[in-house]
């Protein structure tokens, strides 16, 4: 039996079924933060007793990881509308339209701006209300095109993308839009034996306090800026310390890993990359701490991933990173593009062991009271909730 949930709106009550049918969109190209975040709302929301459909816009790992999941999902092509090829556009958006007609969800959620638009389109006219997930900045004119079908509800991963985005957009500015930070869900926190284990493992050395990078081996991310100021650590520490490198150019075949590998060569440093890993977990086990030296992060699945595993964080003062990390309480802060005060955050945490363990203890119950899997789904429930009585598609009580 479907239940009901009555929410007093400003003028009455009005009554939403408790048990909802949400059609999830992606483009998915390939794996990535926006990716890891829709397949773990999915799997929340299917979890908190919802009806889910997972419609995707490439067939390959994001597909295969999700069905895996058990998550009912749907491939159908989504473009960018193109007056050069607007047959093929509209084929697509007609068989979106009959996909989520016959479906018949009460919201359609779109993971990003740029599958928004094609999803915002083939929804309009069907009087369900349509929410944007914002999770990457773009500029005015790049916002406008892709929102230019609307959306009922915005939704954005971090004030700071929000605030962002907002001054570039009028359209944006006016529109009904909230923050609500990506969640995830916890592992087991990770003692000492737990560690020993996972370093045996990834083959990685027991006798060395390690710093590990998680994420996409891109130049937004900070991995050069991370390089140069490993090779200025004092001697003192450098010889008892590993960095380890986790992650890809997923959007270029490795190209720029290539090239920061070449880097770290020719500059002596001897992190060692270990590329693409789907057990991002081990190496967060067997690590000692984490750094995000990213030059753009809106959110950053890195950061929530490493506090999850009481690893403390080392981040640049950008984007999203200071919503999730306070500074000298779950980890230390450093400004963008500085190689050398990343040094020496870096020597802060190789040389202090109890700070270390302090600092990770916080940011585990940061992240327990406030970036959960459970925590975000309630807050995503919430949005689908509010947008539903303000739309007028529940029934007055």
């Amino acid at each position: 039996m479907n239940h009901a949930v009555t929410v007093e709106s400003r003028s009455e009550s009005v009554t939403v079924p408790a048990r909802l049918r949400i059609c999830l969109a992606s483009m998915a190209p390939f794996v990535g933060g926006a990716e890891v975040a829709a397949e773990r709302l999915a799997i929340g929301l299917g979890e908190a007793g919802h009806e889910v459909l997972v419609l995707l816009g490439s067939r390959g790992e994001v597909l295969e990881r999700m069905e895996r999941e058990g998550l009912r999902c749907r491939y159908s092509p989504m473009l960018l509308t193109d007056k050069w090829h607007w047959l093929k556009y509209e084929r697509a958006r007609k068989r979106l339209r009959r996909l989520i007609r016959d479906f018949a969800p009460e919201v359609v959620h779109s993971n990003d701006l740029p599958t928004h638009q094609i999803v915002s389109h083939a929804a309009r006219g069907l009087g369900i209300p349509r929410i944007c997930h914002h999770r990457f900045p773009f500029g005015s004119t790049a916002i406008d095109w892709m929102n230019k079908y609307g959306a009922e509800r915005h939704l954005f991963v971090s004030k700071a993308l929000m605030d962002e985005m907002a001054a570039d957009s009028v359209q944006l500015d006016e529109s009904p839009r909230t923050v609500v930070h990506d969640g995830l869900p916890l592992p087991p926190v990770p003692n000492a034996e737990g560690q020993r284990r996972a370093r045996l493992l990834l083959g990685l050395p027991e006798d060395r306090t390690i710093a590990v990078f998680t994420g996409q081996v891109i130049e937004r991310k900070g991995v050069a800026d991370l390089i140069r100021a490993w090779t200025l650590l004092d001697d003192s520490v450098s010889p008892g310390a590993a960095l380890v490198i986790v992650g890809d150019d997923l959007k270029d075949g490795g190209r720029y890993r290539v090239e920061m590998e070449s880097l770290a060569r020719s500059l002596g440093c001897s992190a060692r990359f270990v590329g693409f890993q789907d057990n991002v977990s081990d190496w967060l086990t067997a690590s000692d701490f984490a750094v995000v030296p990213s030059h753009v992060e809106p959110l950053g699945n890195a950061t929530l991933e490493a506090m999850a595993h009481r690893r403390p964080v080392i981040g640049a003062n950008v984007g999203g990173i200071p919503e999730m990390v306070v500074h000298e309480e779950t980890g230390l802060l450093v400004p963008p593009h500085a190689s050398d005060r990343l040094a020496e955050a870096l020597s802060r945490l190789l040389r202090d062991p109890s700070l270390r363990a302090r600092l990770g203890r916080q940011g585990r119950v940061r992240c327990e009271e406030q970036f959960s899997l459970q925590a975000h789904t309630r807050k995503v429930l919430d949005e689908y909730r509010h947008v539903l009585v303000h739309s007028g598609k529940g029934a007055s009580a």
